[in-house]
């Protein structure tokens, strides 16, 4: 009975192991999401629990964030597979948090130029392998495969790109929940993928590295776009009125609550 059992326990981690499916969540005609846990991250979530996405062109496909392994990356590019046969030619990292690149090693190995801020590729560097070691922890064989891989190409403030008819916006406002926060700006939609700038439906986490005061005047910047859509860092894509509830106002609060202490 207890060879068993053990037996059984190996046979129930090869299937989890092997079991990964991602469904995108239609947010236009060619841009989807992919919602991640609300809870924090585990090795039942694969440490997803934050958002991905990519954008459909006729030049190819730009994927936005790439998740905390290989095994996500792959199974984000299958889920793409089965709505496109455009090839991957770029990914955006949102900001240096594990589960936000961690798979890009994968979208490299395709040909896929990676783009990041300068800031964020900092943090990357100081902080991968401690990073990468915690995920190994977590993971276990789930993280298998997985190796640092750091942004090919930088951006400061600003960068456009040109998908064939379709035109994205590469945006850093500065540092807010991490210094390198980028947001994803597709205007002609009026699509923002807004990174961990907008959190919904679950608490903000303000990190050490973080910078509240700035972040409140970054979720201004995005106000200001006037997006029709937002895809948050955390949390089901939403209206930048509910964005400003979940965040704004929460920083806010926090804010003023920490001067009044």
């Amino acid at each position: 009975m207890r060879w068993m059992m053990i037996a059984l326990w190996f046979v129930s981690v090869a299937v989890q192991a092997q079991d990964l499916s991602l469904q995108p969540v239609q947010v236009a005609s060619n841009v989807y999401a992919v919602v991640g846990d609300l809870a924090g991250q585990t090795y039942e979530n694969d440490g997803l629990n934050n958002n991905l996405g990519f954008v459909v062109s006729d030049a190819g496909v730009l994927v936005i964030n790439t998740g905390p392994s290989a095994r996500v990356a792959r199974a984000l590019h299958a889920a793409i597979r089965k709505i496109t046969a455009q090839p991957v030619k770029w990914v955006v990292n949102v900001n240096s948090q594990n589960h936000y690149w961690h798979g890009n090693g994968y979208f490299k190995s395709l040909g896929a130029t990676i783009l990041a801020s300068n800031e964020a590729d900092r943090v990357m560097r100081e902080m991968g392998a401690q990073q990468l070691a915690a995920n190994k922890d977590l993971l276990k064989e789930k993280a298998d495969g997985t190796v640092l891989t750091y942004p090919t190409e930088l951006t400061a403030d600003k960068r456009e790109l040109k998908l064939g008819k379709t035109s994205v916006q590469l945006l850093h406002f500065g540092p807010a929940h991490t210094p390198g926060d980028l947001v994803v700006w597709l205007p002609q939609q009026r699509i923002l993928f807004a990174g961990d700038i907008v959190y919904t439906e679950r608490l903000l986490a303000v990190l050490p590295i973080g910078n509240t005061a700035n972040w409140v005047q970054a979720f201004d910047k995005l106000v200001a776009l006037n997006p029709k859509m937002v895809v948050p860092g955390h949390g089901r894509p939403t209206t930048i009125e509910d964005a400003r509830r979940d965040t704004r106002d929460y920083l806010s609060f926090l804010r003023a609550e920490a001067k009044r202490i």
